[in-house]
């Protein structure tokens, strides 16, 4: 990691998560671990009540502001290149990569593209999830894991249209608008 100059390793799971695996990242040396948990753990049992994968994501950003403002803080603080994870790298990974494609300036459908892109990477591990899960919730599942791009374009629309775009949903937050500048021209 340090070759690619990566300095910070930014961690988006819940504490439960980070009990069950704990990162190897928390005492390495030479990079900075930073755990920001995206859904927490009393919220991880609500999402579940959302009719749709769309509805999941509306509900993390609508409910978790503080959130997104804390790990978009330590993105704008981190010295050098930041890796970000959750547990599988497709949902709360996604919208964090979103919101910063978009502050970049990315056009909304080259961000779905690049979301899409998680479907290709992921196929093998989603082959897995969905052999163990029962019979019957299957296909169920098997449409949760897939990432479309109408799903990230709505969420991008759901960030335009409720909270005026990415920017301005930060800003909401509670981040000042230089932090918010200093983020997106990490990646000009």
């Amino acid at each position: 990691m340090s070759a690619y100059g990566v300095t910070t390793v930014l961690d988006l799971r819940s504490n439960a998560e980070i009990l069950r695996n704990p990162s190897p990242f928390a005492s390495a040396e030479g990079v900075r671990y930073v755990h920001h948990e995206l859904i927490d753990d009393s919220n991880m049992n609500n999402i579940g009540d959302s009719k749709d994968m769309f509805e999941r994501y509306v509900f993390v950003i609508d409910n978790r502001p503080e959130a997104f403002r804390n790990v978009f803080t330590a993105i704008g603080e981190a010295d050098g290149g930041v890796v970000f994870h959750c547990f599988a790298g497709k949902d709360r990974t996604g919208l964090v990569a979103a919101m910063l494609l978009s502050l970049a300036g990315v056009a909304p459908l080259d961000i779905a593209a690049d979301y899409c892109e998680t479907d290709l990477q992921l196929a093998r591990q989603y082959e897995v999830w969905i052999s163990e899960a029962p019979p019957e919730k299957r296909d169920l599942f098997r449409d949760e894991l897939r990432c479309p791009p109408d799903r990230i374009l709505r969420v991008l629309e759901h960030f335009e249209r409720k909270w005026g775009g990415v920017a301005a949903y930060l800003e909401a937050a509670g981040m000042k608008p230089s932090a918010i500048d200093e983020v997106a021209s990490k990646l000009a």
